[in-house]
Parts: structure tokens; sequence; C-alpha cells
């Protein structure tokens, strides 16, 4: 399996830091080859994590009786004919259409020509039972974990559960309700960058994985996207050829993605993060400096023992 994995790299989240924008330029990026869908959700698909676990349902001939969800699938079938994109059907044939296994996932990159991958953020919240296995399935496969100040994070992953509420506003909810969902298991595995980062590189290599920074989508996007492709690109036969054919579109590196609604944090909420997140922040900035000290600053008015405030766009961990 490990020789004739097609898969080059992983987004591996963290949910609301960028991996939407991600996704959409890397679809638009020359020698990329992006499947329709963003988040796939195989390796979480374990009804143990608090994730949509839209492929727990493993047999086909047990979605097949769901109105909803042939409905759905004639939907996306029928927008990729229209469109004349037939790969696109050919793969929505397979992932509607199919039992689940690690065979079928990797099959379904095999119609696409380039640089194979998809992102996941909640692969951010993984054991490393499961990040065992995908190290199997691809040893050699690249990872990009987008981070985000964590509690710009929380505050954005909450706005955004209320996205689809017509109207909706702090009024329609208890403080107490926000709370909870910031000391929810679902939230806390997705700001935990920590054990995000050790997780994965209990299996692979350091060297094989890459932070990105949100911030760094309005400070320096294009610095940011080319050095995420570089990365990711690096090791492949064509690089070079593929370096030469890129060319930032700016129509889609300036496009916000997946905007969460406009909502102003209260004040004891806000209170109870900060405090949440104060030793991961120090940790990290101690550690790593850059927006992580920038992050720490801004979140508790103090400096960090590292005095390194160069923004990159990007980190390598050590």
């Amino acid at each position: 399996m490990k020789e004739q994995s097609p898969i080059n790299f992983w987004g591996i989240g963290a949910q609301k830091a960028g991996t939407s924008w991600l996704y959409y330029n890397l679809s638009k990026a020359p020698g990329f080859a992006i499947p329709p869908v963003k988040e796939f959700h195989y390796f979480d698909r374990d009804t143990k994590y608090p994730s949509p676990n839209k492929l727990s349902e493993t047999k086909v001939k047990d979605r097949i009786n769901n109105l909803a969800y042939l409905k759905k699938a004639a939907r996306a079938i029928m927008s990729s004919l229209l469109k004349g994109k037939m790969k696109h059907v050919a793969f929505n044939f397979k992932w509607f259409f199919s039992d689940y296994s690690d065979e079928w996932y990797i099959s379904i990159f095999a119609p696409f020509k380039g640089i194979k991958g998809e992102i996941t953020p909640s692969y951010s919240m993984l054991t490393k039972e499961d990040i065992s296995r995908m190290y199997a399935m691809a040893p050699n496969a690249k990872l990009v974990l987008m981070l985000r100040n964590p509690i710009d994070r929380a505050w954005s992953h909450f706005r955004h559960t209320k996205k689809r509420i017509k109207g909706f506003t702090l009024n329609n909810i208890e403080e107490s309700d926000i709370i909870a969902f910031m000391q929810s298991e679902g939230q806390e595995l997705r700001s935990d960058y920590v054990r995000t980062i050790n997780n994965f590189t209990s299996d692979f290599p350091k060297e094989q994985l890459l932070i990105g920074f949100f911030d760094a989508i309005m400070d320096a996007p294009e610095q940011l996207l080319e050095e995420v492709i570089q990365f990711i690109s690096s090791n492949i036969e064509s690089e070079e050829e593929f370096k030469k054919s890129w060319n930032v579109d700016d129509s889609a590196i300036k496009k916000v993605v997946n905007k969460s609604i406009e909502l102003d944090c209260p004040p004891a909420v806000l209170a109870i993060i900060r405090e949440k997140y104060h030793d991961m922040s120090l940790d990290l900035a101690n550690q790593y400096g850059g927006y992580f000290n920038k992050w720490y600053f801004e979140n508790y008015g103090k400096h960090s023992e590292n005095k390194d405030d160069r923004l990159f766009p990007t980190i390598r961990i050590s």
C-alpha cells in the first residue's frame, strides 16, 4: 500500500483557521488535482469523534434507503455533468455508491492527475491510532496545519455553528450555553494545538509538517500560499516544471471563504477562554515566537521569553 499511495498531502486543520481559503486556492493552483469535496472526514468517521461522521455508515446498502441521501447524490452528479466535469462525475458515483474502506479511500484519488490530497480540519482531533493509519497509507505525505489565535478560533467556531440560523443574535442564547460550548470536547480538541502537533509527529517525521498562520492570509497571502505549495510539491518529480507554471490568482487569494457571522464575544465568555488557553499560548510563544508571540501579547498584554517577533507566514517545528 505504501508504494502505491497517490496521496501527496493532507490538510489536518485547524477548523476556522483558513482551511477553506487553502482549499479554494489549491483547487486553482496549477499542478494540483484537488477532489470536488473539501472535507472527506474519512479518518474521523468513527462516531467517537465530535465531527460530522458523514462516512460512518460503511455499507452502501445501508445508505441508499435514505431519500435525502439519494437526492444529494443526484444533485452532485447532475451538477458535474452540466459542467462537463466527467472526472467529478466518476468521483461522485464512487463517493456516494461505494462501501467505504482504506482501499476505497486510496482509489478515489486515482482519476486525478497532479499533486493529490484532501483537507479535513477535523483531522486535528485524531487519536494516535488513527494517525498511524494515515501514516501506513501514505508515509511520505506532507501535512499542513493552519493555526489561528486560539481565542479567536474558539469564538469563530461558535459563530460558525450559528451561521445557518436566520437572524441569530446573542439574545437567542444563554451565556451559560456559550460557556458550555467552549468547554465541549469538540471545541477543546480543535483548539489543542500542542496535542495535534505531538500526535501527528509521533508517526510522521517533523520535517513533513508545516504550520501556516491564519493571520498571514491578511498580512502576506501570496507568500503564505507559495510557501505551502513549495512545501507540498517538494520531492515531487515535476517540482521545477510546476514552479515555472505557478502564478498567483489575485482574485482567489484575496477571497474571503466560509466566513462566520459577526458577533461580539461576551466579556465573561472571553475571560474564560483567555484563562483556558493561557498556558498553551505561553508555551508556544516561548518555543516558536513569531505569530505565537503576537497572539500572546494581544490576548494577555505580556511578552513571552522568546524575543523573536518576526512574522513568518509558515514555520517548521523542531
